[in-house]
């Protein structure tokens, strides 16, 4: 209730009693406990970027709250405020198994309610005499009683936290029978009975490629930049891999492994660009960089490596997540061309010899990826926020598994189809002994009896879908669930409306385990019409279990990493009342990053992935504020290509293998991934920052280089992937959302560099500035942090010390309306501020916005009308007028100010982080000119106007 008082000392434990528990008493307890914003008020945190909903709070009222009121709201434990007063504590009553301290238990309490050891003395084998008497078996008790999470503290003591009721609910059966969401995800994708990339559906047909004629637009269902912008793209890497060559002192041969390559177009357009000299180079150096350069591309799916083949690429299969596929790419980079040589193999040579890990003088120089990160397979991961959970302890967090339930009529509809189709069982035994054994556990039995004529299944993933229900507060403890089935109304009635309605929808079915799913997408892989109606009969259900040993050891670095990160969104979601945060997890970004340093070795190299993703932080925010989102989606399907096949865009899995899912890549989760194997981060950022337009000035070693820029904005017309490349919002609806999305997840690039030594200096191979991958490294300059979640940032940036549900007290409508278009079109602007700072200085040079020429030009009317003409020129087919005038007015008051306080030199005043702040706009585009033009100067004008073709 919006007026509940908001710490958990209103339950009153000493004034409730040990008397009949009342149902005032309760509504006290309870109301403290569940005192929370509404959740579709929360949800509006994120302000539904994914959708590109405008969002924006709807009458939020909270209580009023003091700030010590604020401060002091912590989840409930709800059994030690309803069993505990006086002499009836926890220590008395818990020290033993139910039939030690009996008279504990005479009134409306039990033990399984009250004591967070109840799990130790379910099992009747087990009792406290049998397991805990010092004095005949000695300190640590009974060794014969202790197995994982039972031992002498837990069950004798009471000393340690409870079990989790999720962990009670499923451990006594085999979850390994359900899919996890990663296999799922990983069978969908790249399976070969219904991969939708290994099948080939992700490809047009070669007689529909070459009946279209659009040689470079060769996927089905979606584009991707290689492809819409060829050749441009591919010369825009092409460059950057010129500027890695340069850094590497003309490495021979300089080999670069692409992951993933789609189509093959990103590796033709490269391949293309350094054979043909097309970004201009200087002969004597295009001759050496040339004759040196090698490229490879590693695939999966089999139907894509065929096109890249048909392409003349070199292919060798592959896959990303795997450190296994390290042997097969060195072996391939040792039988090239250079190393067979005309007179036979130069095996000798280091990069001539495979082995398990390139060797020094050996492996990859470069390995590049694109788009191919976002469909590494998740997995969702949740960690209630009770107690002080250690987030480095495996067993305080749950993965959500799936399960896929049919009715036995169209069971038997579809395999009459298939008249070799074999269910591997009988998936009715499956139903009655599995989800029956989750409902006889003691967390099944207290919903049971809330529920008493619901089935098995009903009370099974009647819980599982409560979990999304965040007014309900649901506890981890399993101690603390039974105690609220058994005597929370509210909680009770929720259950049985669930259950009801699951029973109706759920009659007759039977339960496919994975085995069973995976042969009958066998069977049906030839028969599409058969398959479409499976999938149209099918439905999917979420359970959470336990992290198995696997899983734990498989994540175990991952939470360790991420603990300090993990804690700041308990630190938000406690005190706003949510029972749990919710992430998502790719163990495949540690994979490839480790696979990527088994191909470069000992040796110095670089590392450049592109893909749409965002930092930890945004992205935990962006799950854990809707706990019915998987952190999964389906990219935009051309409408005749969905006619024959179900709602699709309803649940993500119901089309699995017919249509692309894909998720937000964790560019925080790969850096971090790197530096523990002594990579670093060089830039992270918007793609487009990977565009430089005006020339550089390069020296390394004794040599000195001339470094063409590449400007996609004079090459071509002003299409709407060219807007969107350059961070131009093209794709928001003026009625849905309007006229505006959240673009904090667009496509971003990582580079990072494998340094010969740690104190090496970093290269610039990127001028434009990097952004941060840690809330706590944001630029100070900046005013707020259009990288985040909006009310995210905005809770975080209120005065220092303030409460976050204060800091929400604070919170206008007219504020919150405002917040979704300011930070989207600041996440824009900053992306315009770093490309127009390089095109004035391509086309303007550096002198002419030195402090004295921008005073000049913001005071003169001709000289501003004139720079103000040539901008729009180039620019206005992409931002339109008011923006480009905006910004180019700010920043060359910026500009002008570097020259104040006594006339000391621009590049001391123009630090990478200024003292004041002002717009990410502003800062960045300071940023970008200072890396430009300050002394010895990293760019020169271009030697051709920069204007968008007429």
């Amino acid at each position: 209730p919006a007026s509940a008082q908001l710490g958990p000392q209103s339950a009153g434990g000493v004034a409730l009693g040990r008397a009949k528990l009342s149902e005032a008493a309760l509504a006290s307890a309870m109301g403290a406990a569940v005192a929370t914003l509404p959740a579709a008020a929360l949800l509006s945190m994120a302000v539904l970027p994914q959708l590109g909903s405008a969002g924006g709070l709807q009458d939020v009222h909270l209580g009023a709250t003091s700030s010590s009121q604020a401060q002091l709201f912590e989840p409930l434990d709800i059994s030690s405020a309803l069993c505990w007063v006086g002499d009836w504590t926890k220590e008395r009553c818990c020290r033993g198994d139910p039939t030690t301290q009996t008279e504990c238990w005479k009134d409306h309490f039990s033990f399984s309610e009250c004591c967070p050891n109840a799990e130790c003395w379910d099992d009747t084998r087990f009792s406290y005499e049998q397991c805990c008497d010092k004095d005949s078996f000695g300190e640590g008790g009974n060794p014969a009683c202790w197995s994982g999470t039972y031992n002498y503290e837990r069950c004798c003591l009471a000393s340690r936290p409870a079990q989790s009721w999720v962990d009670v609910l499923t451990s006594g059966v085999d979850t390994e029978q359900f899919y996890s969401m990663d296999e799922f995800y990983t069978d969908a994708q790249y399976g070969d009975d219904f991969g939708y990339y290994s099948t080939g559906r992700v490809l047009k047909t070669l007689q529909q490629d070459q009946a279209e004629g659009d040689g470079a637009q060769q996927f089905a269902h979606f584009t991707t930049y290689p492809m819409a912008l060829s050749p441009h793209f591919g010369r825009v890497f092409c460059r950057l891999l010129f500027l890695m060559w340069i850094e590497l002192e003309e490495r021979e041969p300089f080999r670069v492994v692409e992951m993933g390559a789609g189509s093959g177009q990103l590796g033709h357009d490269i391949q293309q660009c350094v054979t043909s000299n097309e970004l201009g180079i200087a002969p004597a150096v295009w001759r050496r960089w040339a004759a040196s350069f090698e490229y490879v591309i590693m695939e999966l799916s089999p139907a894509l490596a065929r096109r890249q083949l048909h392409r003349g690429l070199r292919v060798v299969p592959g896959d990303a997540q795997s450190r296994g596929s390290c042997a097969p790419v060195l072996a391939a980079l040792a039988d090239s061309v250079a190393c067979r040589g005309a007179g036979g193999s130069e095996s000798g040579a280091p990069e001539c010899r495979a082995g398990p890990r390139a060797e020094e003088g050996g492996g990859a120089s470069v390995v590049l990826s694109n788009e191919l990160l976002d469909a590494f397979a998740p997995v969702k991961l949740r960690l209630s926020v009770f107690g002080q959970p250690d987030v480095t302890d495996c067993s305080v967090w749950q993965e959500m598994r799936l399960v896929h339930i049919m009715k036995e009529s169209d069971l038997e509809m579809v395999t009459k189809a298939s008249p070799e189709s074999r269910t591997g069982g009988n998936p009715l035994k499956l139903h009655e002994g599995m989800f029956c054994g989750i409902k006889n556990t003691t967390v099944g039995k207290a919903a049971a009896e809330c529920s008493p004529h619901s089935s098995c299944l009903a009370i099974a993933f009647g819980l599982s879908e409560l979990l999304g229900h965040s007014d309900l507060q649901l506890p981890a403890a399993a101690h603390n669930m039974r105690l609220r089935l058994r005597k929370d109304d509210l909680l009770c009635e929720r259950l049985r409306e669930v259950s009801s309605r699951l029973d109706g929808e759920m009659q007759d079915v039977v339960v496919l385990p994975r085995q069973v799913y995976q042969q009958l997408r066998h069977e049906f892989r030839d028969a599409p019409q058969v398959e479409v109606l499976f999938l149209a009969k099918m439905q999917t259900r979420q359970v959470p279990v336990a992290l198995s040993q696997k899983r734990c050891g498989e994540l175990s670095w991952w939470m360790s990493t991420h603990k300090e990160r993990i804690h700041r969104l308990l630190d938000i979601y406690r005190p706003l009342g949510y029972p749990a945060i919710q992430l998502l997890v790719r163990p495949g970004e540690r994979d490839f990053v480790e696979l990527a340093d088994c191909l470069v070795g000992p040796n110095r190299g670089f590392m450049l992935s592109i893909d749409y993703g965002a930092s930890f932080e945004a992205l935990g925010h962006s799950l854990s504020v809707d706990p019915l989102s998987d952190g999964i989606f389906i990219p935009p399907v051309p409408q005749e290509l969905l006619q024959d096949l179900p709602d699709c865009y309803s649940s993500w899995p119901v089309c699995a293998g017919r249509v692309d899912w894909t998720t937000f890549v964790d560019f925080t989760n790969v850096a971090a991934a790197g530096e523990l194997l002594g990579w670093r981060t060089l830039m992270y950022g918007p793609q487009s920052a990977l565009e430089h337009m005006s020339r550089r000035n390069v020296t390394v070693g004794d040599r000195s280089y001339s470094v063409p820029g590449y400007g996609v904005l004079s090459k071509t017309w002003a299409s709407r992937h060219l807007q969107n490349w350059y961070g131009r919002e093209t794709l928001a609806s003026s009625s849905e959302s309007a006229g505006w999305e959240q673009r904090w997840t667009s496509f971003k690039a990582l580079l990072m560099e494998k340094p010969a030594t740690p104190a090496q200096p970093k290269p610039s191979i990127i001028a434009a500035p990097s952004w941060h991958l840690d809330n706590l490294e944001a630029d100070p300059c900046w005013k707020f942090d259009p990288t985040s979640l909006p009310l995210a940032d905005w809770v975080a940036r209120r005065q220092p010390g303030t409460d976050v549900r204060e800091a929400m007290n604070q919170l206008t409508k007219e504020i919150s309306d405002g917040l979704g278009r300011t930070y989207s079109d600041a996440y824009e602007e900053a992306q315009l501020a770093v490309r127009l700072v390089d095109w004035l200085v391509a086309t303007e040079g550096c002198d002419n916005f030195r402090p004295a020429a921008a005073s000049s030009l913001l005071n003169s009317e001709g000289l501003w009308l004139s720079l103000r003409r040539r901008v729009l020129k180039a620019w206005e087919g992409i931002w339109g007028a008011e923006p480009l005038e905006r910004l180019l007015t700010a920043l060359l008051r910026r500009f002008e100010r570097l020259g104040e306080e006594g006339g000391r030199q621009a590049t001391e005043l123009a630090g990478v982080r200024s003292a004041k702040t002002a717009s990410p706009a502003e800062c960045l585009g300071q940023q970008a000119y200072v890396a430009l033009c300050s002394t010895p100067g990293d760019s020169v004008r271009a030697r051709a106007p920069l204007y968008p073709p007429e």
